[in-house]
């Protein structure tokens, strides 16, 4: 039921980062936040990650669980990051890792 919008998640992400790796090339790297030990790159993806934070009631997400044609926003964030090489070189993740599987979903 979620098959199109969780390639649509993977996709997605893809290509907005490519987006943002052009812009840094074009424009140049933002000045860094003070006292924030995080890269551009790891940035990017925490903000992507923080947009699906969120809570709901368990019968609330009971009922979205069954009519929603988009996975829980969990899902949204480690489907997604798991599968993207970009996010893996920016957190060092080792291969193999929950965070870096040796097989990927790949789209586009």
């Amino acid at each position: 039921m979620t098959q199109g919008e969780n390639i649509a998640d993977n996709g997605g992400l893809k290509q907005s980062f490519r987006a943002y790796k052009k812009w840094v090339s074009q424009h140049g790297e933002e000045v860094n936040l003070p006292g924030l030990n995080l890269t551009h790159d790891q940035l990017f993806f925490l903000n992507y990650a923080q947009i699906w934070c969120g809570s709901m009631r368990p019968e609330d997400a009971l009922s979205k669980l069954r009519s929603s044609v988009h996975s829980p926003g969990p899902v949204r964030v480690l489907g997604p990051l798991s599968n993207s090489h970009d996010f893996a070189k920016a957190y060092q993740c080792p291969v193999g890792s929950p965070m870096n599987p040796s097989d990927k979903c790949s789209v586009w």
